[in-house]
Order: structure tokens, then C-alpha cells, then sequence
């Protein structure tokens, strides 16, 4: 079972990064199937269709990040902080855990009704988890909640594609980098270093 599960891993990071360099359209089994160095009607064994493994790579993603973003706004500690260590997570997350996963929630087109309405949904669901924690900053007297969403939004919005434009030989290691990202995304919040 855990070889089966590791070599199930191994096609969805493969496919992700395929779907995101080269589209969904595309990309095909025979495609991940040769960056694997295996026959693409093989991946036939684990996956029913490229739309289900599209899904399963979104979906398994999802499942791994998700749960470590609830823990720490789940987690003591002022808003502000729990908000900052979130913001840190998924820098790290997206910089160095899965950096193939990002573009498929955000950049890869797809023509499917279904995967796109889960993509959507997915999407929510991780907005929810920083929101939570923001609304929880909107009990002060001056807080503007509509204010605090939209710059949610923004961090968010910014925190996707720092991928985009993190260089690992010029800037600094990723663990660095997601504390100076977290810190810079906080302040927009009006959280100063402390």
C-alpha cells in the first residue's frame, strides 16, 4: 500500500507540474507517462482519466495543506500572530512543498464545468480558513471588516505568486524569505514587527 501510495504521489506532482507548463489541454497520459519513464496507458491502473487525476492532484493537495493552515488558526495566540504564522506557512508551502500544485488553482485553464466548480470551491474553503481568523481582528472598535476582506484578498492574492518572482540563488532561503513575505503581509493589516 505505501509503495502503491508514493508512486501515486510521484504522477500527481509530475502532472501538476505538466498541467501548469503546459496546459491542460495539453497534457496527456503519454506526456506524464514519459517524464515518468513508463507507458501512459499505465496511469489508466491509478487514474480513470486525465480529469480525475486533475482533480485528485487538486483534491490531495487540498488535504495536505488545508489541515496545517486550520491548526494554526485553530491554534492560541492574538489574531495578528496566528494570522502572520498563516501567511508564513504558506509561503514555505508554496515556495518549497508544492510549488507544481499553486498554478493549478490559480493559472491552468480548463473547459470542464465540474473541475472548475471544484477548483472554486477549493479556493473558498482556503480563503475561509484565513478568514475566520481575520473576522476575529474585526472585534476591535476601528476595524473595518469590508477593509480587513479585501485585504485578505490582496495577501492572498500576493501570496500565490511569490513563485512567480522568489529566485532561491539571489534572495534569501525559503524559511527566511516566508518570515520577510509574512512580516511585509502583515503590516498591511497594521501589525507592525515586533
Amino acid at each position: 500500500m505505501r509503495k502503491r501510495a508514493e508512486r501515486i504521489r510521484l504522477i500527481e506532482h509530475t502532472a501538476a507540474r505538466l498541467f501548469a507548463e503546459r496546459g491542460y489541454e495539453a497534457t496527456n497520459f503519454e506526456d506524464i507517462g514519459a517524464v515518468l519513464d513508463i507507458r501512459g496507458a499505465s496511469l489508466y491502473y491509478y487514474f480513470s482519466s486525465k480529469e480525475e487525476l486533475f482533480l485528485r492532484c487538486m483534491e490531495n493537495s487540498a488535504a495536505e495543506v488545508f489541515p496545517r493552515l486550520r491548526a494554526i488558526a485553530e491554534s492560541d495566540g492574538a489574531p495578528m500572530h496566528r494570522l502572520r504564522q498563516m501567511f508564513r506557512e504558506e509561503a514555505v508551502i508554496t515556495l518549497r512543498e508544492y510549488p507544481e500544485f499553486v498554478p493549478l488553482f490559480l493559472k491552468v485553464q480548463v473547459s470542464i464545468d465540474a473541475l472548475e466548480q471544484r477548483r472554486d470551491e477549493l479556493r473558498r474553503e482556503q480563503t475561509l480558513i484565513f478568514r475566520d481568523v481575520v473576522d476575529e481582528l474585526s472585534a476591535s472598535p476601528t476595524a473595518q471588516v469590508e477593509n480587513l476582506h479585501t485585504t485578505l484578498n490582496l495577501a492572498l492574492g500576493g501570496l500565490a505568486l511569490i513563485g512567480e518572482w522568489f529566485n532561491p540563488e539571489r534572495d534569501l532561503d525559503v524559511e527566511e524569505f516566508a518570515d520577510q513575505v509574512s512580516w511585509t503581509l502583515i503590516r498591511l493589516f497594521g501589525e507592525q514587527p515586533g
